[in-house]
């Protein structure tokens, strides 16, 4: 199985009104909303297009300008990743030669930063597995009986999907636990396409001997439908962060091995290196025809785009 790992920028989906997550390594969350309901720009970072930006956001483009110019040595990185159907997003940042200073372990000033980070890291594998994947309808098994043990809940689903694997070559999967309110637990797994409903189900039951399985494709039009799976298992991702963590022993979320995972680095040429993010855009352009959401960090010379809205 394979576990969260750090990619591109990230939130719940990677939305927010023509802003949202970023960094070049999943970064994103929280900041002020344009035009999307959903508020998921990173913490730290700038939706573009606000109206509150005003002055600010100004100061804060010529210092981070004034910062990049005063240095002398350091790496311009763009990196687009293409789904198809005019799914894509692109990660931009400026990394500079000196290496700041790391706090020793367990002496993290910004353990709550920390955590949200890894929190935007999971969302961020999670979204670009699922879009990779083709992944555009939802599974869910559940349990007759109330299932409280996590472990044994994560090995059900490892058995399952064995016995699923050996009927299916290459099926593909993502899955997320959830706890209901009276404890147990049961999977939100995102799969690909119509599915053999009477297998699954034979196969859950051989595993856990009463329960029941449910497939669904999002109410969305076909392009949109895996953001819509990935909109529905972030929600649930987001929950298992308020969990004990050594339940979930940092692995947030699990999917199966072999699924690719697109990823394009765009050489920066010279010229271009003082207005990195607009160089980032037109490169978007040029893949998915649009852009949609657009954030830009804060504190560092970084940033992430995608073509959806």
């Amino acid at each position: 199985m394979q576990h969260d790992n750090p990619a591109f920028p990230s939130a719940s989906l990677g939305l927010a009104a023509r802003t949202n997550e970023g960094g070049t390594q999943e970064t994103a969350q929280t900041g002020h909303s344009v035009s999307s309901k959903e508020s998921c720009a990173p913490l730290g970072g700038t939706r573009l297009g606000g109206a509150d930006q005003g002055g600010a956001a100004a100061l804060n483009r010529l210092d981070k300008r004034t910062y990049f110019d005063q240095l002398t040595q350091g790496q311009c990185r763009v990196y687009i990743r293409d789904y198809g159907e005019r799914l894509a997003e692109i990660g931009w940042s400026f990394t500079s030669a000196k290496k700041p200073d790391k706090a020793g372990k367990g002496e993290s000033k910004n353990k709550l930063a920390n955590q949200d980070r890894a929190a935007r890291r999971s969302r961020t594998r999670m979204r670009q597995l699922i879009l990779s994947a083709h992944l555009d309808h939802l599974l869910t098994l559940t349990y007759r009986e109330n299932q409280t043990n996590y472990a044994q809940a994560t090995d059900d689903l490892a058995r399952f999907v064995r016995k699923v694997r050996r009927a299916i070559s290459g099926w593909h999967y993502v899955a997320v636990a959830e706890r209901q309110e009276r404890g147990a637990w049961h999977w939100h797994i995102a799969v690909k396409g119509h599915q053999d409903v009477h297998l699954l189900r034979t196969c859950w039951l051989a595993v856990v001997g009463d329960g029941n399985i449910d497939v669904q494709a999002p109410k969305q039009g076909k392009q949109k439908q895996r953001l819509g799976v990935v909109r529905y298992l972030s929600k649930y991702l987001s929950k298992t962060f308020a969990e004990d963590d050594r339940i979930f022993n940092g692995h947030r979320f699990r999917a199966s091995h072999g699924i690719y995972v697109p990823c394009i680095s765009i050489p920066v040429p010279k010229e271009e290196r003082g207005r990195l993010m607009e160089y980032a855009i037109s490169q978007l352009l040029n893949h998915a025809g649009k852009v949609g959401h657009i954030w830009q960090d804060d504190q560092m010379i970084a940033g992430w785009a995608c073509s959806w809205s």
